[in-house]
């Protein structure tokens, strides 16, 4: 690797650490031989400049990426709130026949408990202070004390699907099952996000399910047995959080902020997020950039 400015480079070392760097120039390294597990050789023209610009761009992409996602769990919460104790009442949560799988409703309980029992929260400590019983805030409290995960999971397990279909309705998604998908993937994404984790080329652990309307703008493989499912690669939870903001009419730039961000990366950073060569010709992106 060409360093050039070795002060720089020693600043950078310093500062970011040697392991995390070496995360960004892996991809850029010979393949190794049979009897290794990485070569730490790299390819002709590679620069430490090169590996610094590609770990500043992932961490804007992060900031824009995890700002899209606030506003998708925010939105998911206020709809599944609302609906949940119009239909319910103030503590629907607590009751045990509203929700699949007692142990694991139980579990999301504990969590909550915990979650109320540390929090020093304005709303949490008046409740204590008002209220003995029930020992849970109303809902529309107790949610803002659940992380993104759990709040994924209370409305898997919730059982009333005219509930969940609403909410994906409102999301803009077709059923019940691809928004406890997708709500999955999107709480994977955030955490890695709020983690500071690399986001550039990571592959999720499960995917996005297969949401027909959105075709023409995701990027689809060929499974084991032959059939098509989403891509894992971070394009394609780009595409969903575009959707998702589109669907919400806010008044956010992220399109535009992305299209700028990815725009000005080569191609082979771009391939390595799974952007196909044709992305700016997808609807999605044409509507985003205003072409239409």
């Amino acid at each position: 690797m060409e360093v050039g400015d070795h002060e720089q480079a020693k600043n950078w070392l310093k500062n970011v650490g040697y392991y995390r760097l070496s995360a960004y120039w892996l991809p850029f390294e010979r393949l190794p031989n049979a009897d290794e597990t990485r070569s730490k050789q790299f390819e002709r023209g590679v620069d430490f400049a090169t590996i610094t610009d590609l770990y500043v761009f992932d961490r804007h992409l992060r900031g824009i990426v995890l700002e899209a996602i606030e506003r998708v769990e925010v939105h998911v919460r206020a709809l599944w709130t609302y609906n949940m104790v119009h239909a319910y009442g103030a503590h629907a949560h607590l009751n045990h026949s509203l929700f699949s799988g007692d142990l694991h409703h139980a579990e999301q309980l504990v969590r909550l408990a915990r979650a109320v029992d540390k929090s020093e929260e304005t709303f949490v400590v008046h409740y204590k202070r008002k209220y003995a019983n029930p020992c849970s805030p109303p809902l529309w409290a107790a949610t803002e004390l659940m992380t993104f995960g759990e709040l994924s999971k209370w409305f898997q397990i919730t059982k009333d699907n005219t509930i969940k279909s609403k909410v994906g309705r409102e999301l803009g998604l077709p059923s019940k099952e691809v928004v406890v998908g997708s709500l999955h993937v999107l709480s994977y994404v955030r955490n890695v996000c709020a983690h500071h984790s690399r986001l550039w080329n990571r592959r999720t652990v499960k995917r996005i399910p297969k949401i027909n309307r959105f075709n023409q703008d995701m990027v689809l493989v060929a499974d084991s047995g032959g059939r098509y499912e989403n891509d894992n690669r971070i394009y394609n939870v780009l595409v969903l959080l575009l959707h998702l903001m589109k669907h919400q009419a806010t008044d956010s730039t992220f399109r535009q902020r992305l299209i700028g961000l990815v725009g000005e990366r080569s191609d082979t950073h771009k391939e390595a997020m799974g952007f196909p060569e044709d992305w700016r010709d997808r609807p999605i992106w044409q509507d985003a950039s205003g072409s239409e």
